[in-house]
């Protein structure tokens, strides 16, 4: 008997290979296993990320804990428009959006 709302986290990587092989059905049997009502063992994984992972949940975890507004910046640039000494050199800009999308795809490949 199935239990709606009731789904086993399947922790194998076989049992996971499976589901994607043959579909949730067989699989939550194979986990369980099978009709005999035995219980299936789990074995412990490890996980090892790689250095540019790390440095990816490094800089996550930077960007979360910074804050969304820089009022000091905001502040400076409004006392600039305020006054008429405020310009963007538009090459300047045009130039580094390109230079961070070119780095941003680079990273992301």
């Amino acid at each position: 008997m199935e239990v709606p709302g009731n789904e086993i986290r399947i922790k194998s990587k076989a049992i996971q290979d499976r589901i994607k092989v043959t579909g949730k059905e067989s699989a939550k049997t194979g986990a369980t296993g099978g009709s005999s009502g035995a219980k299936g063992t789990q074995g412990s994984e490890h996980i090892a990320l790689s250095s540019q992972a790390k440095d990816i949940q490094k800089a996550h975890e930077a960007v979360k804990s910074s804050p969304d507004i820089r009022v000091d910046k905001v502040e400076r640039i409004k006392t600039e428009i305020a006054e008429g000494r405020f310009h963007v050199d538009s090459h300047e800009l045009a130039e580094k959006i390109l230079k961070d999308t070119i780095a941003e795809s680079k990273f992301l490949c």
